[in-house]
């Protein structure tokens, strides 16, 4: 076994007393360390939290300069903690599986999102209404990725894959919304992002996905055992500010949301497309579900591994603390409420003509 699974109360004393050693650097003594982190998406807000880190200049007074790698790759992300061409990547629940089945040497050390963002939708107005009306029906899948979710899905109440057909329609959300308005598909499996793209192009939409299969983990930050010790200190910084910008979000969300249109002004040509982007990312994908932002959660990783099993896309579970290290948890909520106002009124004060009305 790699390590041994610690309690998180065990964990907090010694990492926190490893987050005092490493004294967060002030701007004028630290020297600034990029640090290459690789996101399921890096533009987009969505996945805000770095986003509005760097806009509130959190990652500058702790020294270091997030580089966020581009997200569309042919590599496969783990490779990239290998080469050491990152310090982080985001890695979906299917891929923790598969790094760990394959016995890469790579770590789960914060989750980012506390539920699974993909699922299966409809339209709110349409016949179908639960799972088992998608009998004999065409899904339309945002990319093949898409499949092991339907699958997951459909056995989630005992159908089978064999009772859909599935094509893949891509994620352009107003290409979506008309596939389902004219019929060419009942249903779209993707993830939370095309789900607000086709409800911004004029299409209410249901979620028919059980609670039970969104009890996962979407995505979560990793990195290279081998390297864990070298670069703790500057991961623990991207980490911490991470957690500060995802309590920002709570504090001021229209603040958080001029933040991440200041970044990723393409998101917010539509006003209302970057709202539902930004509340969704807030109060839903990325709201944390646990004491602790980014806190570990040993039993869901077990629990959501048996249909993986079941299905045969895993050979057999395996032990979480294999791939689980909770060693950062402690660093990377390393701050007060008190610091967070701070930022963002900081913030606000520089850039009152940027905040949305």
């Amino acid at each position: 076994m790699k390590r041994s699974n610690r309690c998180i109360s065990s964990v907090l004393a010694g990492a926190a007393a490893g987050a005092l050693a490493l004294g967060f650097a002030s701007a004028s003594s630290a020297q600034e360390t990029v640090v290459d982190v690789l996101t399921a998406n890096e533009g987009t807000c969505t996945l805000f939290s770095t986003h509005a880190a760097r806009e509130m200049g959190i990652y500058e007074d702790a020294g270091i300069s997030v580089n966020l790698l581009a997200s569309e790759t042919t590599v496969p992300y783990v490779a990239f903690l290998s080469t050491g061409d990152a310090e982080l990547v985001m890695l979906d629940s299917a891929q923790v599986y598969q790094m760990a089945n394959s016995g890469e040497q790579g770590s789960v050390i914060y989750e980012v999102m506390q539920k699974a963002p993909e699922g299966i939708i409809v339209m709110a107005d349409g016949p179908v209404k639960t799972l088992q009306d998608l009998d004999g029906a065409t899904v339309g899948l945002a990319s093949d990725r898409d499949q092991i979710t339907t699958i997951v899905t459909l056995d989630s109440v005992g159908m089978s894959i064999d009772q859909v057909k599935t094509v893949v329609v891509g994620d352009q959300g107003p290409l979506l919304a008309s596939a389902l308005t004219k019929g060419d598909i009942q249903a779209f499996a993707g993830g939370s992002q095309d789900f607000s793209n086709i409800a911004a192009a004029g299409v209410p939409i249901l979620n028919i996905t059980p609670a039970a299969v969104s009890q996962n983990v979407g995505n979560s930050f990793a990195i290279w055992d081998d390297r864990a010790e070298e670069i703790r200190e500057i991961v623990t910084h991207y980490l911490r500010g991470h957690s500060m910008a995802n309590l920002a979000s709570m504090i001021d969300p229209k603040a958080v949301a001029s933040m991440c249109r200041a970044a990723v002004p393409e998101e917010w040509e539509n006003l209302d497309t970057g709202w539902e982007i930004a509340n969704n990312s807030f109060f839903d994908l990325n709201l944390r579900r646990t004491l602790l932002f980014g806190e570990l959660q040993p039993d869901v990783w077990a629990a959501v591994q048996v249909p993986y099993v079941k299905l045969g896309e895993l050979p057999n579970t395996i032990e979480t603390g294999e791939f689980l290290d909770d060693s950062f948890i402690a660093g990377a909520n390393d701050f007060t409420t008190a610091e967070v106002k701070d930022y963002i009124n900081a913030w606000k004060g520089a850039n009152e003509g940027a905040l949305l009305p």
